[in-house]
């Protein structure tokens, strides 16, 4: 389980859905809000990226502008309930501006107009038959290479 929970941090930074064990149900949220498998919009586009799953959002490489995610500490597990529960710092350097999409119909980049910024943030994943069903993300930005208090 803990691995399942680390591998979604190389699925991330890698812009690979494939490399973490993403349920077909997958649902992400992110601070409360949900950021994956929303029903799908009228026409295509954009918030078609918001109505996939994990793993093909990832495919799409809408993540592609997060560089580092270090530290990460995935170390406490409860088998009983399936729950895994992990800390990391997300280091985006923000040197492109534009970040090309690919699969998505209608979409063919997005524009990010951010200021560098790290990202702490805590991540509950429940896992269920070896798959990743729901990820609970909570994060807050911070000044770009900030220390976290917990290297």
């Amino acid at each position: 389980m803990l691995k399942m929970g680390l591998s979604y941090y190389d699925a991330l930074v890698d812009g690979a859905g494939k490399e973490a064990p993403f349920a077909d149900d997958c649902v992400r949220h992110e601070n409360g809000r949900q950021t994956t498998g929303n029903p799908p919009p009228p026409t295509p586009g954009r918030g078609t990226m918001g109505a996939m799953g994990c793993s093909a959002q990832l495919d799409t490489k809408v993540m592609s502008y997060i560089k580092k995610i270090e530290p990460r500490r995935v170390e406490i597990a409860d088998v009983e309930t399936g729950l895994v529960f992990g800390l990391s710092q997300f280091r985006q350097p923000m040197d492109e501006k534009t970040v090309k999409i690919v699969g998505v119909p209608g979409v063919d980049h997005v524009d990010l107009n951010f200021k560098p910024f790290d990202l702490p943030a805590a991540h509950i994943f429940k896992v269920s038959g070896g798959k990743i069903h729901v990820i609970e993300a909570m994060g807050t930005m911070l000044p770009y290479n900030s220390k976290t208090g917990w290297e």
